[in-house]
């Protein structure tokens, strides 16, 4: 099968497509054919090897983390998918990833596609859908708080907020000035987040952009509570004024499902920037690099 590999840790020169063989499901897995994969930020850094010394890559490797497609084999002990489903499925970081023709994984890791979306919005929806989503449930929120979403226009962003309403509460999006029209018809309410401001006005906020960390956490309260899927730079919290959670995604069908649900009824929409093909996976990470506002997939 055709697969994009990454022969060496590095840029974008280190990628071919190549041919490999085609995998095989072993007990409780499921082939799929990969109609559709998402590329994610995370992928970027994965592929420079800044995650070597914890994810260490059995180099070629095929990355690709979220991938929509159809089952076309099942192992042994596979009750709940069957060959024909529809599904998508949460690769991990392991160095057999979604950009490929075919893929293999575990039925825990795989989930049914509703009818009424497409293999694009499929794919669209996993990695970030499940981070958002568990960025929110990592805080006590109650319905009626207001939650600061610092980019609130990305990927992660968009379904947090998505969730936040659907709990009953306020979502704030925290963007950029030039983007403040575009969020406050997303979520209603929206501030510059590039401002420090005079006075703290959140009890609970979501983290998902490195560059405005610092002044997301002067957003917070004493005793607030910050969920954050990047790092937070050293030296703004050392009095520990604020808590912070950090989050790294989980692979979870049952959250997967719900994204999934919400997606089928028209609340939660991930915009798609642009559809490549495996052969441009350079391009695609070029595209993720300059801050594309939306999905970039591969076919």
């Amino acid at each position: 099968m055709k697969a994009v590999l990454l022969k060496s840790y590095g840029d974008i020169d280190q990628f071919i497509v190549g041919d490999v063989p085609k995998p095989v499901p072993q007990a409780g897995e499921v082939l799929i054919k990969i109609e559709t994969s998402a590329v994610n930020p995370f992928d970027l850094i994965l592929r420079q090897g800044f995650m070597a010394q914890f994810i260490p890559l059995e180099l070629p490797a095929i990355p690709g983390g979220d991938a929509a497609g159809t089952i076309t084999a099942v192992g042994a002990g596979v009750i709940r998918l069957k060959v024909g489903d529809r599904v998508v499925g949460d690769f991990p970081a392991n160095g057999k990833g979604a950009h490929a023709e075919y893929g293999v994984l575990p039925e825990t890791s795989v989930t049914k596609l509703p009818d009424n979306l497409s293999f694009e919005q499929g794919a669209s929806l996993v990695k970030a859908g499940l981070t958002g989503r568990q960025t929110v449930d990592a805080l006590p929120i109650k319905t009626g708080d207001r939650v600061l979403v610092s980019g609130g226009l990305g990927m992660v962003g968009r379904v947090a907020i998505q969730f936040l309403r659907e709990i009953g509460a306020k979502p704030v999006a925290g963007v950029r000035p030039e983007r403040i029209e575009s969020a406050l018809l997303l979520a209603g309410e929206a501030i510059d987040i590039t401002k420090m401001p005079d006075t703290a006005g959140f009890d609970f906020a979501i983290s998902t952009a490195y560059s405005v960390a610092k002044n997301l956490i002067a957003h917070v309260r004493n005793g607030g509570h910050i969920a954050s899927i990047v790092q937070i730079p050293d030296g703004i919290n050392n009095d520990q004024r604020v808590f912070i959670h950090e989050l790294f995604h989980q692979t979870d069908m049952d959250t997967m499902n719900d994204v999934l649900g919400a997606a089928s009824r028209g609340e939660l929409v991930i915009p798609v920037a642009k559809i490549l093909g495996l052969e441009e996976i350079g391009e695609a990470h070029r595209m993720v690099e300059k801050g594309v506002q939306g999905k970039i997939l591969l076919k």
